[in-house]
């Protein structure tokens, strides 16, 4: 029985008390290429106010979800953005705005219709006798949670209050478990996860253990398992949908979630399934090094008036590479300045400093971005995946001063041709490298972004 129940929701940033604006901008060949890139920038504007979101839910037959939930950018529902678009002799410019004022109510309106579609779907399962059918509309119900939810969030950031989704999640997933048997084999779990999913090509994500983002050798397996259950696409196009996993560890086994989103962020299918501790025996399957992640992707505080961002060619998160595939690096700022990118690779508890350009002596590490590159991604370089394998942290620090004088000390290391970064440890290197950043002030603005990636051997 899924029983009403109220939904905790802890909001690391305070929400915006007044009316506020938000913006993108971003370059594109095209009009709707421009469009689309500054929406992207606009959502990662949003996730910088939102941060994180932590939940706390319990059925009553005692299962708990008590996970940290990041949102990304392809995540996020954006509504009530207004565009201005303008032609710049071969390329456009778009600048997109969205205003609280505006945008509020039209989340309070489809939170609204979303609670209707949920109280609708809760009562048709509890009516329905075959267990097919249930199934069926319960895996629904789930979708329009999690949707309820993403709005939901948005909507507490713009400065409204937190609405209270009729249903929540983890008794619905709760329920669906209760249904499904458990999964014997990984073969029986990607049959379970991909049943009935909207036809569509996907770009196949790597699911990433709750509170990490490494991926894992049952990451990198159940990715390929999925992938060859659906028709799946390794190119990124603006309009590509994603299948996103994730997974937490119980003491009865590995809960483990997919969920599709289409290319505008909306969850249109969610699934879950619950594998026997045999089915994964001799698998890898714990992240190495939790209290190194949250370090590097929690331990600092973003703004949105001096903005730094990593990317990838296959996007930012759950980056999961092997051997024979290209990985192109990228980089933005929103206003000039100066920025270098430290590596702390924790499989060999390294760190050091990437080279930037060819520059003598330290400059070989720092990057200008003029007015004109602003708000453009540059790439960094692209390099194919080889040995040794491992996951790779990258620390972006950026600053509107130059920062020749603030690197990091390194020492050129003779074997590798690196400049590791003297510290004790890859934690070390972390907390000193942000200890060097210049301190906000008047005329002066910092920034910091991180990405992470695994390479791994087939």
């Amino acid at each position: 029985m899924i029983k009403r129940f109220a939904l905790l929701t802890f909001i690391l940033l305070t929400p915006l008390c007044h009316a506020a604006v938000l913006s993108g901008e971003a370059y594109g060949p095209t009009r709707e290429e421009a469009r689309k890139n500054a929406l992207a920038t606009l959502a990662e504007s949003l996730v910088v106010e939102i941060k994180s979101e932590f939940k706390s839910e319990q059925t009553s037959d005692g299962y708990t979800d008590a996970s940290k939930r990041v949102h990304t950018t392809s995540d996020l529902p954006l509504l009530g953005t207004d565009f201005t678009v303008i032609d710049k002799k071969g390329e456009y410019y778009c600048t997109v705005l969205m205003n609280s004022d505006r945008a509020l109510p039209l989340y309070r309106k489809e939170l609204a219709r979303l609670a209707t579609d949920i109280e609708a779907l809760n009562k048709r399962q509890k009516k329905q006798k075959k267990t097919a059918s249930r199934y069926r509309t319960l895996t629904e119900l789930l979708a329009a949670v999690e949707q309820f939810d993403k709005h939901n969030t948005v909507a507490v950031m713009l400065g409204g209050k937190a609405a209270r989704s009729p249903v929540a999640a983890a008794s619905v997933r709760s329920e669906i478990l209760s249904i499904e048997s458990v999964a014997p084999t990984l073969d029986i779990a990607a049959d379970v996860l991909t049943r009935d999913l909207p036809a569509t090509s996907y770009m196949v994500q790597a699911p990433l253990p709750a509170g990490s983002s490494q991926a894992t050798a049952f990451s990198r397996i159940m990715r390929d398992k999925i992938a060859g259950r659906v028709r799946a696409t390794e190119k990124k196009q603006p309009s590509s949908s994603y299948l996103k996993g994730s997974y937490e560890i119980g003491k009865s086994g590995i809960t483990l979630a997919y969920r599709a989103v289409d290319y505008r962020g909306e969850t249109v299918a969610s699934r879950v399934v619950r594998l026997a501790p045999s089915a994964y025996r001799n698998i890898a399957y714990r992240p190495a090094s939790v209290d190194f992640d949250q370090l590097l992707h929690e331990g600092y505080v973003r703004s949105n008036d001096f903005r730094a961002e990593l990317n990838t060619n296959q996007g930012k998160d759950s980056l999961l590479f092997q051997p024979g595939q290209t990985i192109e690096l990228f980089a933005k700022l929103n206003a000039p300045g100066y920025f270098y990118i430290v590596s702390h690779n924790t499989s060999t508890a390294q760190s050091y400093l990437l080279e930037l350009n060819d520059a003598p002596g330290k400059r070989a590490f720092v990057r200008y971005v003029n007015a004109d590159d602003a708000n453009r991604w540059i790439s960094l370089g692209e390099f194919e995946v080889s040995p040794p394998f491992g996951t790779e942290n990258l620390q972006l620090v950026a600053s509107s001063r130059d920062l020749a004088g603030k690197l990091p000390v390194t020492a050129y290391d003779d074997d590798t041709g690196l400049y590791i970064v003297q510290a004790a440890t890859v934690k070390d290197a972390v907390i000193k490298t942000r200890g060097l950043k210049p301190k906000r002030k008047k005329g002066v603005k910092s920034a910091e972004a991180t990405l992470s990636f695994t390479t791994m051997a087939k």
